[in-house]
C-alpha cells in the first residue's frame, strides 16, 4: 500500500537535463501511487551515499518519518577510467548504506555510454528510469511491512 509514504529523493544535479528527466518521472510515480516526496539534491553521483547516510543517521526515529528514499543521477562514459570508478564507488555505496541501515531504496543511477542513451533513459516519456525507481522504492516498503521490519 503505497498511500501515504513519505519518500526522500536525492538527486545528483551534474547533468541538468537528465536530472530534470529522471526527477520528473519519480514524481509523477509517486504522485501516481498517493506517496508524498520531499527533495534534496546534491553535485554528483559520487554524493548520493553520503547524502544518504546523513539523513538516515541523523536521528534513529526512522529518518524523520521518510519510508524510503529514491537516488537519482547519471553518469556518462568518457575518454578515461573515472567513469568506472565513480559509476562502482556510487552504487556500491547507495547498496551499503541502504543495506546497512535498511533503508528501502530506489536506484535510478544512470551509468551510461552515451548522451543519447542518458537521454532516452532519462525521459518519462521513454525509458522512465525515475519512475521505475519510485516504483521499487515503494515495493521494497512494501516488502519491509510484510516481513516487519
Amino acid at each position: 500500500m503505497s498511500k501515504g509514504n513519505r519518500i526522500l529523493v536525492i538527486e545528483a544535479r551534474f547533468y541538468d537535463e537528465i536530472a530534470d528527466g529522471l526527477r520528473d518521472g519519480t514524481i509523477a510515480a509517486l504522485q501516481e501511487a498517493g506517496a508524498q516526496h520531499e527533495l534534496i539534491t546534491v553535485p554528483g553521483i559520487l554524493e548520493l551515499p553520503s547524502a544518504l547516510l546523513y539523513v538516515w543517521s541523523g536521528h534513529r526515529e526512522w529518518a524523520h518519518g521518510y519510508d524510503g528514499a529514491v537516488v537519482l543521477g547519471c553518469a556518462v562514459k568518457g575518454e578515461t577510467d573515472h567513469y568506472e570508478h565513480v559509476c562502482r564507488e556510487s552504487m556500491s555505496g547507495v547498496q551499503r548504506v541502504a543495506l546497512d541501515l535498511k533503508i528501502p531504496v530506489g536506484n535510478g543511477i544512470l551509468t551510461v555510454p552515451t548522451w543519447e542513451l542518458a537521454q532516452h533513459r532519462s525521459d518519462p516519456q521513454r525509458g522512465d528510469a525515475g519512475g521505475r525507481a519510485a516504483k521499487a522504492c515503494l515495493r521494497l516498503i512494501e516488502l519491509r511491512r510484510q516481513f516487519g521490519l
